[in-house]
């Protein structure tokens, strides 16, 4: 996306934030954006690109702060803080902040759902290349440094789906964490 659509994409988050999915119109997608509703036909075609346009802006955005984040880690423990921090609570948070949550959280439409998983595999391998040096302990263990990425993933969107308050959230980052790292043990 180049820096016009990256702003449409992140305004139309804004207003799926406030108003939700189906709620949202281009219309308030161009006045969140500060541009034309032709402006915004220029750069998506329909709401569903909008839609994929700003799924994937959002979860790009987390994906440079767990980079980013890494760079200043030392330790398979710090980088997963980083990555949980980035990938589960931050997103529980900017859901739960919202009166149309519920919507927000399933993707709303398979236009919505494909995108997610799209994005997932922007990041599969760098969050298997964590486990790469535990391979043989995870083969022992009857998986590897893909499954894991994959687990990772999928525990994700279910704690981000089923944790009703932040405390619960924390509960169950911790959890995982802990899971992960008695894997390579």
């Amino acid at each position: 996306m180049n820096e016009r659509e990256k702003s449409i994409a992140r305004a139309a988050m804004r207003a799926y934030q406030q108003k939700g999915v189906a709620k949202t119109t281009m219309t308030d997608v161009a006045r969140e954006a500060g541009v034309s509703r032709q402006t915004v036909y220029n750069a998506f075609p329909n709401t569903d690109a909008v839609l994929r346009g700003a799924i994937r802006s959002y979860i790009e955005g987390l994906w440079q702060s767990v980079l980013t984040g890494w760079q200043a880690c030392a330790s398979l423990d710090e980088k997963l803080d980083v990555l949980l921090h980035h990938f589960a609570l931050t997103p529980w948070e900017f859901l739960h902040s919202s009166p149309v949550a519920a919507e927000l959280e399933r993707g709303h439409n398979p236009a919505g759902h494909n995108e997610i998983a799209a994005c997932r595999a922007i990041f599969r391998e760098d969050i298997a290349a964590l486990f790469t040096p535990w391979n043989d302990a995870l083969q022992r263990q009857g998986t590897s440094p893909l499954a894991v990425s994959d687990f990772i993933s999928w525990s994700i969107e279910g704690l981000k789906y089923n944790s009703m308050t932040r405390e619960d959230m924390m509960q169950s980052i911790a959890t995982l964490k802990a899971l992960v790292l008695a894997l390579i043990k």
